[in-house]
């Protein structure tokens, strides 16, 4: 893999404290590896510890930052994707503690160029350890302002 050392607010339009990937460490044209921090201000932190269910979103996320690397390295434009699910979610851990270091990956399963829809295995590690996996599906709409006025 190719090292990439950007911020992930470099590559992601999430901002407000929904920004929960801090960089993007190195990728190919199959997947990306993400740090992140688990801060004391995060949003879902109750009682110094996030449910293991908010681990989807940073799944999400890694999915969406090996997407807009792509679009950077072809010098298109970062897409705008929309969550569809989530198939096969394990956790090993209920909950992560504030002040966590967790490393994200996420690897393409597939990707359809004619209807938009996409596939990726995400794993969470914390010390090496693999705490969490899933399945992660998005859809990537061509003309996003269009879906979105047809909804």
């Amino acid at each position: 893999m190719q090292q990439i050392n950007l911020d992930a607010q470099t590559l992601l339009p999430h901002r407000a404290g929904m920004l929960f990937l801090d960089k993007a460490l190195e990728g190919d044209d199959e997947r990306i590896r993400a740090s992140a921090h688990v801060g004391e201000n995060h949003l879902f932190a109750e009682g110094g510890v996030l449910g293991s269910w908010v681990l989807i979103e940073y799944m999400a996320q890694t999915m969406a930052l090996w997407t807009s690397w792509n679009a950077m390295r072809r010098g298109l434009p970062p897409p705008v994707g929309f969550l569809l699910g989530t198939r096969h979610f394990k956790s090993t851990v209920d909950s992560i503690a504030v002040g966590t270091s967790l490393l994200c990956e996420a690897e393409r399963v597939f990707l359809s160029e004619t209807d938009g829809i996409a596939q990726f295995q995400c794993k969470i590690f914390i010390d090496g350890a693999l705490v969490a996996e899933a399945a992660i599906n998005a859809f990537e709409p061509k003309d996003p302002a269009s879906f979105l006025t047809s909804m």
